[in-house]
């Protein structure tokens, strides 16, 4: 893959040029919006940093007051019977993430998808079972694109658990639950911020952040966010070219009406990273290079592109009723090309084909489109009765994917293709197989539409100002059509259930509120051939907690939660049928320390037991561990700011994650080690100009992870990094 860094270099010396004629024609500062002590009064907020107003809502330090995407009503967080953590831009920038998967570890039981895979599926985790990236509360069926980046991220909201009353588009509502990514969005102030992120393994990232109004009156805003990213790795051979350019367009007469319209185009390429075995990493009597690419070096990239509009519209009819109206479309494509090894047709290959380490090897390619449209429409209702006061809301939405997808190989390459010894390895030529190249035919292909729609009602009734219950039922409707045109087979799921929702949260005192609640998901599973008839799973969930403000700046909240999932599909061997059983338990903390301007303590703990209830024949028994997921898992990050008069604009911070071992496998075969990592920070900002230099894995911890792919492989953990940012800001 040819590397660029003179091309990020020219395009931002072209940046600065453009927000320096921005600035020129709107010169007006851009203050820090700070609410004072109205609304730090209201929730209880009597230490830490000021409250800070964003387009996402308000923060106060690393702690977000609201979130949207949880109940669509801009409810206080404390009010709200579920577990919803927001990781806001400030902590982000404060840890310089390079990735969401990076950012979510300040959330328990969380884990985003690791960085080095293909952004063509999601191998997110939340409480055990899998979860999904949305964007702005809309389905992102496939996360295409750059999928890792956060120029545009103006908070991550991770809403824990099924919820499909408001979150049923795709092919269905998460199991474990939703990483939503809250885009930024224009303001009145003019300002542009440029900057560049360089680092370990030739990183190299130039962004921009531009926002300016067009009109004099700010009833015309824009804003536009980009970043091209150029890395190396510590993996052999990968080398990674992602962009990503997000234009954002307001019309509003600043009154009660707002339109908003965003735009996102996204590329990322980079040479398929398969993973490594479990035999020669976590275990057997060898070892293999833990760096090691496998595959020939000169291999050409995969990528996956995406471009995307999403037109937003907000009317305040009168003190009573509003409306909002999302809709977004989407074209998504990726090309995944790999030599897989494999033990034969066990496609994990986490055993040798052959002792000690030879491993077969089989030319894949795998090419998908998709194109989608989710349209969500809200009415709400906010009233007084007595001593209750009510948020009543209507809704429906509608999504529709069209899914096409052909993956071809040569079969004979497990025979014709002479093994390799992964201990000193000699690659075959990758010869990508297609229509008419050799021996390669159809291993799996797919024409498929996975239509959701729905109507809900939800109401939220706070009495007295202590008890806050929360209850809504939404009627889905999944219509899933599934062929393989190839193979001629086709299937149909249609079905319709009412799903509820219901929950409640006591304020015992000023500061301890206790909660609970009950959700239910319904969700279809695409690219499964089943024995009859397609059937969609069903997961409900049970949760109950703690949530505090307890003064002197320590915030936070602890839960208990049950999820059971049922319908899972399961190879019974010719095809698959919904009889799998799964559940889910454990405990969960999620504090925040923020006692002064100075000093901001986050941590948080997780405890996750997610187990098989029957059995798979042939593969694990019921009570295995399920994969993937490790059961205990934590982190813990201080920040301090020195005073003005001690080191003005100069702040630290350090960190540490650690996980426990988690299985590589269903059958529990093969398990990682547990591992720490310490992370640290230096920066020094002002009002013109910021610059940070951050360590990552301080320690050069060695340490391996499941890597989910082909059902489960290991991944080496990410190497020590050293990564410098600077950033100026023009106002």
């Amino acid at each position: 893959m040819p590397r660029a860094p003179r091309l990020a270099w020219a395009a931002s010396a072209s940046l600065i040029a453009m927000a320096q004629a921005a600035m020129a024609q709107s010169p007006t500062p851009l203050p820090t919006l700070i609410v004072q002590s109205d609304t730090a009064a209201t929730d209880g907020t009597t230490q830490g940093p000021p409250v800070e107003e964003t387009t996402a809502g308000p923060v106060q330090g690393y702690r977000a007051l609201t979130a949207a995407s949880a109940t669509r009503t801009n409810t206080p967080i404390e009010q709200i019977p579920q577990s919803i953590q927001v990781v806001p831009r400030s902590l982000i920038n404060d840890q310089d993430d390079l990735s969401v998967a990076e950012a979510v570890r300040n959330v328990s039981a969380t884990q985003g998808t690791n960085p080095v895979q293909t952004p063509a599926f999601t191998s997110a985790y939340i409480r055990g079972f899998p979860a999904e990236y949305w964007v702005d509360g809309l389905t992102t069926f496939y996360n295409g694109g750059d999928r890792d980046s956060l120029v545009n991220v103006e908070r991550i909201e991770v809403l824990k658990g099924p919820n499909a009353i408001l979150y049923g588009g795709g092919s269905g509502a998460p199991l474990g639950g939703v990483i939503n990514l809250v885009s930024k969005l224009p303001t009145e102030k003019a300002f542009a911020e440029l900057g560049f992120t360089f680092g370990s393994y030739s990183y190299l990232q130039p962004y921009f952040d531009v926002n300016t109004p067009l009109t004099k009156d700010g009833t015309v805003l824009f804003r536009m966010t980009g970043e091209y990213t150029s890395a190396g790795s510590f993996i052999d051979v990968l080398e990674t070219d992602r962009y990503s350019f997000n234009p954002t367009l307001t019309f509003t007469n600043k009154s009660d009406t707002t339109l908003t319209l965003q735009g996102r185009i996204s590329s990322w390429e980079q040479q398929e990273y398969q993973g490594l075995p479990a035999t020669g990493t976590i275990t057997g009597a060898f070892r293999i290079n833990p760096n090691m690419f496998i595959g020939p070096a000169n291999i050409p990239d995969s990528y996956s592109r995406v471009q995307s509009f999403t037109a937003t519209f907000d009317h305040q009819f009168d003190e009573v009723w509003s409306a909002n109206i999302q809709a977004r479309i989407s074209k998504t494509e990726f090309r995944e090309l790999a030599q897989n090894f494999s033990a034969g047709f066990d496609f994990a290959g986490n055993a040798p084909a052959f002792p000690p380490a030879y491993w077969n090897l089989l030319n894949m390619a795998l090419y998908q489109s998709q194109q989608e449209a989710t349209v969500v429409a809200n009415a709400l209702a906010k009233f007084n009765i007595g001593p209750t006061e009510n948020k009543l809301l209507f809704g429906a939405d509608y999504s529709r994917v069209s899914d096409d997808g052909v993956m071809y190989g040569n079969l004979f390459d497990l025979v014709l293709l002479p093994p390799v010894n992964l201990l000193n390895p000699v690659y075959p030529p990758y010869i990508e197989p297609g229509p008419g190249i050799g021996n390669s035919n159809v291993i799996a292909d797919n024409a498929n539409i996975y239509a959701t729609a729905g109507a809900y009602v939800q109401l939220q009734t706070t009495v007295w100002d202590r008890l806050h219950l929360l209850g809504g039922l939404r009627l889905a409707n999944m219509h899933i059509e599934s062929a393989s045109p190839a193979f001629g087979t086709t299937s149909t799921l249609d079905t319709t259930q009412v799903l509820p929702r219901i929950g409640a949260v006591v304020d015992v005192t000023k500061g301890i509120s206790l909660y609970a609640s009950y959700s239910e998901g319904l969700k279809a599973n695409p690219f499964t051939i089943y024995l009859g008839p397609p059937k969609p799973e069903h997961s409900e969930q049970l949760e109950g907690g703690v949530k505090f403000n307890l003064g002197y700046g320590l915030t936070g909240s602890m839960a208990v939660f049950e999820i059971n999932r049922t319908g899972v599909p399961v190879f019974t061997g010719i095809a698959s049928e919904a009889i799998g059983e799964q559940r889910s338990r454990g405990f969960e903390a999620d504090l925040l320390w923020q006692p002064n301007d100075n000093w901001q303590v986050l941590a948080n703990y997780a405890y996750v037991d997610a187990v098989l209830l029957n059995d798979i024949p042939g593969v694990a028994p019921a009570g295995s561990q399920l994969n993937i997921v490790p059961p205990n898992s934590g982190r813990l990050w201080v920040n301090y700011k020195f005073d003005p008069q001690v080191a003005k604009g100069w702040s630290v911070g350090a960190g540490i994650y650690a996980a426990s071992g988690a299985y590589v496998d269903l059958a529990n075969l093969y398990e990682t080690s547990a591992y720490f990592t310490i992370d640290a920070k230096i920066a020094y900002q002002s009002e013109n100009f910021k610059a940070q230099v951050t360590a990552k894995n301080l320690t050069g911890q060695d340490y391996f992870v499941p890597y989910n792919y082909y059902g489960g492989r290991v991944a080496p953990g990410e190497a020590r990094g050293v990564y410098g940012k600077v950033a100026w800001t023009f106002k």
